[in-house]
């Protein structure tokens, strides 16, 4: 039987299927496209990223992502430039919004994770 308690106290963290990585001192700028809409929304900055997606912030004022949006991403490193496609899952507080990865392939995953591997150090 099934505890509704159970999934009420799950913490973020303990939901997230890889580890998640701040940017507080790292700057990772990312051009945006919601191409469920068919139009550029701007440039965004991301908060925090995983293998499996990342949380954005400081878009445009006048972009209407919603949730369930495709979104065409190109992130913005020092060393890094990575096109990516994902889908907003989460709306949050003011104009931050979490993006889950879609259709990563092997080649992306990698590029992913060696950005990962350079915000470790």
């Amino acid at each position: 039987m099934n505890d509704p308690q159970s999934t009420v106290n799950v913490s973020p963290d303990e939901r997230r299927a890889y580890p998640r990585y701040e940017l507080s001192a790292t700057r990772l700028s990312l051009t945006i496209e919601d191409t469920s809409l068919g139009e550029t929304i701007g440039i965004g900055e991301a908060v925090d990223i995983s293998l499996g997606g990342l949380r954005m912030t400081h878009l445009p004022p006048h972009s209407n992502v919603q949730l369930g949006d495709k979104l065409g991403l190109l992130l913005i490193g020092d060393e890094t430039a990575l096109p990516l496609r994902g889908e907003v899952v989460h709306h949050g507080a003011g104009d931050s919004f979490g993006i889950k990865f879609q259709t990563l392939t092997v080649a992306d995953q990698r590029r992913v994770d060696r950005l990962l591997q350079r915000l470790q150090h």
